[in-house]
Order: C-alpha cells, then sequence, then structure tokens
C-alpha cells in the first residue's frame, strides 16, 4: 500500500501551509505543480524549491521528483509573480512610454489571485479551485473513513454512513465551501461530491447514477441552513438576500431579487473590516473627499479606498445609486489606478495587465478567424482591419480587434466604440443619451487617421473617464467598471463582454454561450 506524503509548501511570504498526498508522490513534477495549485487555488504558473541537505538546507530548484522525501519543505516560486509591480511601474512612466510594454507584462491568462495590500481580513483571497481539494476530517472520522476505503479496495463493499458522521462529514464540506463562496451552483456542489468520492471511494452512493448525487443534494440543503445561520449573525453576504433588505413592497418580487455573485466575484459583498460599522466608515470617506484634494497624497486615499471597499460594495449591492451620484460621493474611484484596484479586490485578479496580455496573446489567431469570415459581416471586418494596414501600432491593433470581435460576433462595434465630434451640438446630445460605451472625440476636419481629441467611457449618460490612452484601455476600463458598480452587461453587447470575462480574463470560463464556446475552440484549434 501507498504510504501517503506529507509537505510543508511556502506559498509566499509568512505563509506555509501543510498537503497531504494520500497516493504518495506523483509521477512527475508537473503533476505536482497541478496538485498544489489545485490544492491552494492558485492560478498562476509555479515551479519548486526543495531544500538540499547538501548544501546547508538552502534551496535549490527541483529538477526530480525523488529528490522529495516525507515531510519535506517546498517553496513555490512564482514564473511572473512581478506582473502586477511591472504593470504598477508603467502606470508611473509617461504615456508615450509606456506603449509596447502593455503586451508583455504577463504571458498567461492565469494569474495569481492577490488582493491589494492592506486587504480586510473579511474578504476572500482565492477563486473557486478547479479540483476542489477535500478537507480532513476530525480523527475519529477519519479513521473510519480509512478502514472503510480499505475494506472497499478488497471487497468493494460501501460504506452506509451514521447520521453523526454523514452530518460530520457535510459540515466540514459546508466549511471549506464557504472560504469560496455563500452561493455555490450546482456545478461547484457536483465537483465537491464527485471529489468526496474520488479521495473516499467507500462513500460512492450504489443507486446514483453518478454515484455522489445524494452527496450534492445533500450538500445543497447544508448550505441553505448555513447561510440561514450566517444571516442571523449578520452576516453581510448573505443578510443582503433576507427580506427586511428589500427596498420593496412586493414581497414576492424582493424574494426573487438575490443578490448574489453572477460573474465570479470572489469578494461580492464583504464584511466591514474588525472594529468598523457604517457610520465610522461614513467618516472615512468624508475624509477622504478632502484628502484626494491634497497633493501627493495618493498613499492616503489608496489606504481610505482599501478600508472603505466592503462599506461601498455594500452601498452599490443595496442601494443601487444613479452613477452620477455614486461618482460624486467616491470620486476617488474613478481613475485608471484605482479602477483596477476595485477589480483586484473584487475578483482577485488584476484587470488591465491580464485584459492586455490576453488580447495580444489571442490576436494572431483571432486575426486568422476574422480572415475567413464572409458575408456582410466579413465585408466590416476587412474594412476595419485595413487600418492596421496604415498604422500598424499595438493600439490600433488592439482597437481593430476588439470592433472586429464584436462584429464576428454578430454585434454592432458603434454600440461599443462610438465617434463623435467636438464641434457638433448633436454629439453631445448623443453621448448625455449613451447608457454605456467608449467614447472617441474627433477633431473638426480631422482625418480618421489622426489621433483622437479625447477618449473616455460613457455610463448612464455621465463622463466617468475620460483622456485615456486607447481605445482598448477604455473598454477594459468599461469592464472593470461594471464590476465595481454591478452593472448589467448591455443586451447589445452581452457576448462581446462574455468573451472578455470568460475567455480573456478566465473568470467562470467553465460556463460559455454557444457563440462564446464556438469562439474558444477555434481559438485553440
Amino acid at each position: 500500500m501507498t504510504q501517503p506524503i506529507r509537505l510543508r509548501i511556502i506559498v509566499g511570504e509568512n505563509d506555509a501551509r501543510k498537503l497531504v498526498l494520500p497516493r504518495g508522490l506523483p509521477d512527475s513534477i508537473e503533476e505536482l505543480c497541478q496538485t498544489i495549485k489545485t490544492s491552494f487555488g492558485l492560478q498562476q504558473d509555479i515551479r519548486l524549491q526543495y531544500q538540499d541537505a547538501d548544501f546547508g538546507n538552502e534551496y535549490l530548484n527541483l529538477s526530480e521528483i525523488c529528490e522529495i522525501q516525507d515531510k519535506a519543505s517546498l517553496k513555490v516560486i512564482y514564473l511572473q509573480s512581478n506582473a502586477t509591480e511591472d504593470y504598477a511601474i508603467t502606470q508611473e512612466l509617461p504615456q508615450e512610454v509606456q506603449g509596447p510594454a502593455e503586451c508583455s507584462i504577463i504571458s498567461s491568462g492565469e494569474t495569481e489571485p492577490v488582493t491589494s495590500q492592506g486587504s480586510a481580513s473579511s474578504t476572500r483571497q482565492w477563486v473557486w479551485p478547479s479540483v476542489f481539494t477535500i478537507p480532513h476530517f476530525k480523527y475519529d472520522a477519519e479513521l473510519e473513513l480509512e478502514m472503510a476505503n480499505t475494506y472497499y479496495k478488497t471487497n468493494a463493499t460501501l460504506l452506509k454512513p451514521s447520521p453523526k458522521l454523514k452530518s460530520h462529514i457535510l459540515e466540514r464540506l459546508a466549511e471549506e465551501i464557504i472560504k469560496f463562496k455563500a452561493y455555490p451552483s450546482d456545478n461547484d456542489l457536483n465537483d465537491v461530491a464527485e471529489a468526496l468520492v474520488k479521495t473516499h471511494p467507500c462513500l460512492r452512493e450504489q443507486g446514483s447514477f453518478n454515484g455522489c448525487y445524494g452527496w450534492k443534494i445533500s450538500l445543497k440543503y447544508k448550505m441553505a441552513n448555513l447561510r440561514t445561520k450566517l444571516r442571523g449573525l449578520g452576516c453581510a453576504e448573505v443578510e443582503i438576500n433576507s427580506l427586511k433588505n428589500k427596498a420593496t413592497d412586493k414581497k414576492s418580487l424582493a424574494a426573487l431579487n438575490v443578490k448574489k455573485p453572477k460573474r465570479a466575484e470572489v469578494n461580492y459583498c464583504p464584511q466591514h473590516p474588525k472594529g468598523e460599522t457604517d457610520d465610522s466608515l461614513e467618516q472615512e470617506r468624508i475624509a477622504m473627499l478632502s484628502e484626494i484634494k491634497k497633493r501627493n497624497n495618493d498613499h492616503i486615499v489608496i489606504e481610505k479606498m482599501e478600508k472603505t471597499f466592503s462599506y461601498r460594495r455594500q452601498e452599490v449591492l443595496q442601494a443601487e445609486p444613479m452613477v452620477a451620484d455614486f461618482k460624486s460621493r467616491w470620486p476617488a474611484l474613478f481613475n485608471v489606478k484605482e479602477i483596477d484596484r476595485e477589480f483586484l479586490r473584487i475578483s482577485t485578479l488584476p484587470l488591465l495587465s491580464t485584459f492586455f496580455a490576453e488580447l495580444d496573446r489571442y490576436s494572431p489567431r483571432l486575426i486568422e478567424i476574422f480572415s475567413r469570415k464572409g458575408g456582410q459581416a466579413g465585408k466590416k471586418i476587412t474594412k476595419i482591419m485595413d487600418a492596421i494596414s496604415k498604422d500598424d501600432t499595438i493600439h490600433t491593433r488592439r482597437a481593430c480587434v476588439i470592433k472586429s470581435l464584436c462584429t464576428y460576433l454578430n454585434e454592432d462595434s458603434e454600440k461599443l466604440v462610438k465617434a463623435y465630434s467636438d464641434s457638433d451640438f448633436e454629439s453631445q446630445r448623443a453621448m448625455e443619451q449613451t447608457v454605456m460605451g467608449v467614447y472617441v472625440i474627433l477633431k473638426e476636419g480631422a482625418l480618421p487617421d489622426d489621433d483622437p481629441a479625447d477618449i473616455g467611457v460613457l455610463i448612464e449618460g455621465v463622463e466617468v473617464l475620460s483622456d485615456l490612452s486607447s481605445i482598448a484601455q477604455a473598454c477594459a476600463l468599461l469592464f472593470g467598471l461594471i464590476y465595481c458598480l454591478n452593472l448589467s452587461y448591455p443586451s447589445e453587447l452581452k457576448c462581446t463582454f462574455e468573451v472578455w470575462q470568460k475567455i480573456f480574463l478566465n473568470l467562470n470560463g467553465q460556463m460559455l454561450s454557444s457563440k462564446a464556446q464556438f469562439l474558444k475552440n477555434k481559438l485553440l484549434e
């Protein structure tokens, strides 16, 4: 029988964790890296170092799996661990210096899930893992399961768990699930149930079509009971869905308006930091209004924005304010860097660096796919892509790919990016009536190839961002603001935004519409 291996995994500074491999070491270093990534929710590519006794237990690069022994210490090295830092540095540079640097910050859509420095302990730091790791149960439960698993391997006899054992298993699984999300989907619960019977095959259900359907249903009820308990304790994430917090007299409609993550938001409605209340955080917000008027005061504003994150999120979700009102209350949010930080707090993913890197990574294949498109859509794409032959800069290429992607998905790119004249009164009126989109202001008499006078973002007719460096940056920030303000995707562009979310940023990338899935299949051919 294979002996289990216990490893000490150093995943970051002051962050060491225990990993138990019940079936011993995998056959290769690559499999071990994948196991570590899935066990701890790491999404970034990694390599490993081990302690070598010949060199005073200094850490050396792991080159052979046989160099690992039981109770060994391994250090995780992130291959793109400086991606976010590099992006922050490029943002400090003049725009003319930044240009091409954006396209090579990271080379993969997978990035280390991190939170901004100083994040409240109540915020989650990890996305839902691609492979759910079953937690350890209490000693007597582990002993009973170990004996039952051994008996199952020899006699193929399944265990009928006692009510006490089953209740304990469900409670431990619910405790582990809540670390990632309070409202797991059916697919999430199915992942957990499958992982349970895979780890403990004695728990398979003989009468179930997949051997674990009953466990999935039990987990569904257990999570509902846990949410009821948390709601009574004042947990903001579930209390927001109690009827007393529904701002309507029609309780039947209110009950249907469930506020929960729908786009892989990790920190959808976080708790306030320890010791903070609505009143104290409102005072922080008021103090921040004066702080943003001072020079060289960014570090204080960033600290206050971090501290008031939970207060701001609960305001967005509960009050659903108009964008103009919200901008007047939180003006510090509406700039490039802070939107990137807010998106990082919500999704644990850096927005701009990931969006640019994935757009650049997929661009060659997308251009090849676009070239094969026929019909009226193909003619429109050809016209859009002609701009690259005249000006093959990184900004032009990105803009052309984004617009062509809209057209390829049978959506109107002018609904996303609209050009206006700086001297046309009708253009001003049209901008004020725009629900959501990117605007490009052209100088009077300017040629189509000339640089625009301004690029910005419109939401509810409000100019929320201006003086942006490129159309691609404006599109990425518009996407980020949808998360920050908890807005719905515009119906006429929902497929384009879905591709950005699920293919470019890999947020809930397992559940795609037929259009998005068809495009993803082509990208991977």
